[in-house]
């Protein structure tokens, strides 16, 4: 072995055999009276204890700047986590995360409100869109506001909003009916609630079939003009099977219809 491989080797993992042998050799050298030759040895001993201080302390640092990198990384991981679970506008929670709420309250009752944003496309117009932006955030604060301890209120995306109780629903379609009822005031404009809601009542675990039932009875209420309409499926259907969608959505008739100067049906 070469003298740089040795040294490269030493450098990866010291040992701490050379001292232990050096201590022998020292004894038996003061034993067999070669004291000067015991003291060149024993030099040699204290020198490579020196260097392997000096190594171990190269070494502690080299880890704990690993350990602040690591660190460093995974704050910075958990940002973006936290970043890509929040709605940018409303600073609710995104759709994935209501879905994962509603999939693990297995056997507990739940009830499932999808809430639509009427004449959003209006308030667009008649304003612009960061006025839009900050309606929808108000929006979302009034919603969140009616949640307990359990309960999730979250973004479903463009002007869809979830909440999810276990409270009745009864006393959410209450509740949601008091918290629409109060204007809001953005940018000193006073501006109606205007939802369209869909109730739905199951166990959780299933949150394609939860979404699914509240966003069917919305679209309701939304035909309706109700506000408010509890899921029926005689009257509103049964949700799509996972990872089929419908050919044409009662949002797309709409924007079929009005471009055509028809009315919604």
């Amino acid at each position: 072995m070469s003298i740089t491989s040795f040294l490269h080797a030493v450098r990866r993992r010291p040992s701490i055999l050379a001292p232990n042998v050096v201590q022998g050799i020292v004894l038996v050298l003061l034993f067999t009276d070669w004291p000067y030759a015991a003291a060149i040895v024993a030099l040699f001993g204290i020198a490579w204890l020196a260097i392997l201080r000096a190594m171990a302390g190269d070494r502690l640092l080299r880890v704990r700047d690993e350990r602040n990198t690591a660190n460093q990384r995974i704050a910075e991981l958990e940002t973006e986590l936290a970043e890509a679970n929040t709605d940018p506008v409303t600073g609710l929670p995104v759709r994935r995360l209501a879905e994962r709420h509603i999939a693990a309250a297995v056997g507990v009752e739940l009830s499932v409100a999808v809430a639509d944003v009427d004449d959003m496309h209006c308030l667009n117009n008649g304003h612009d869109h960061q006025f839009g932006d900050d309606y929808l955030a108000a929006i979302a604060d009034r919603i969140d506001g009616l949640t307990d301890d359990g309960d999730m209120a979250a973004r479903l995306g463009g002007d869809e909003f979830v909440i999810i109780t276990t409270r009745t629903p009864l006393a959410l379609a209450h509740a949601l009916t008091a918290a629409t009822r109060r204007p809001l005031t953005i940018r000193g404009t006073e501006v109606p609630v205007r939802l369209s809601i869909g109730i739905c009542h199951l166990d959780g675990g299933d949150a394609h079939t939860a979404l699914g039932r509240a966003d069917l009875a919305m679209y309701t209420a939304k035909r309706r003009r109700s506000g408010i309409e509890h899921y029926d499926p005689a009257r509103d259907g049964f949700p799509q099977p996972p990872g089929v969608r419908p050919v044409v959505r009662p949002r797309d008739r709409r924007s079929s219809t009005r471009a055509t100067g028809g009315s919604a049906s």
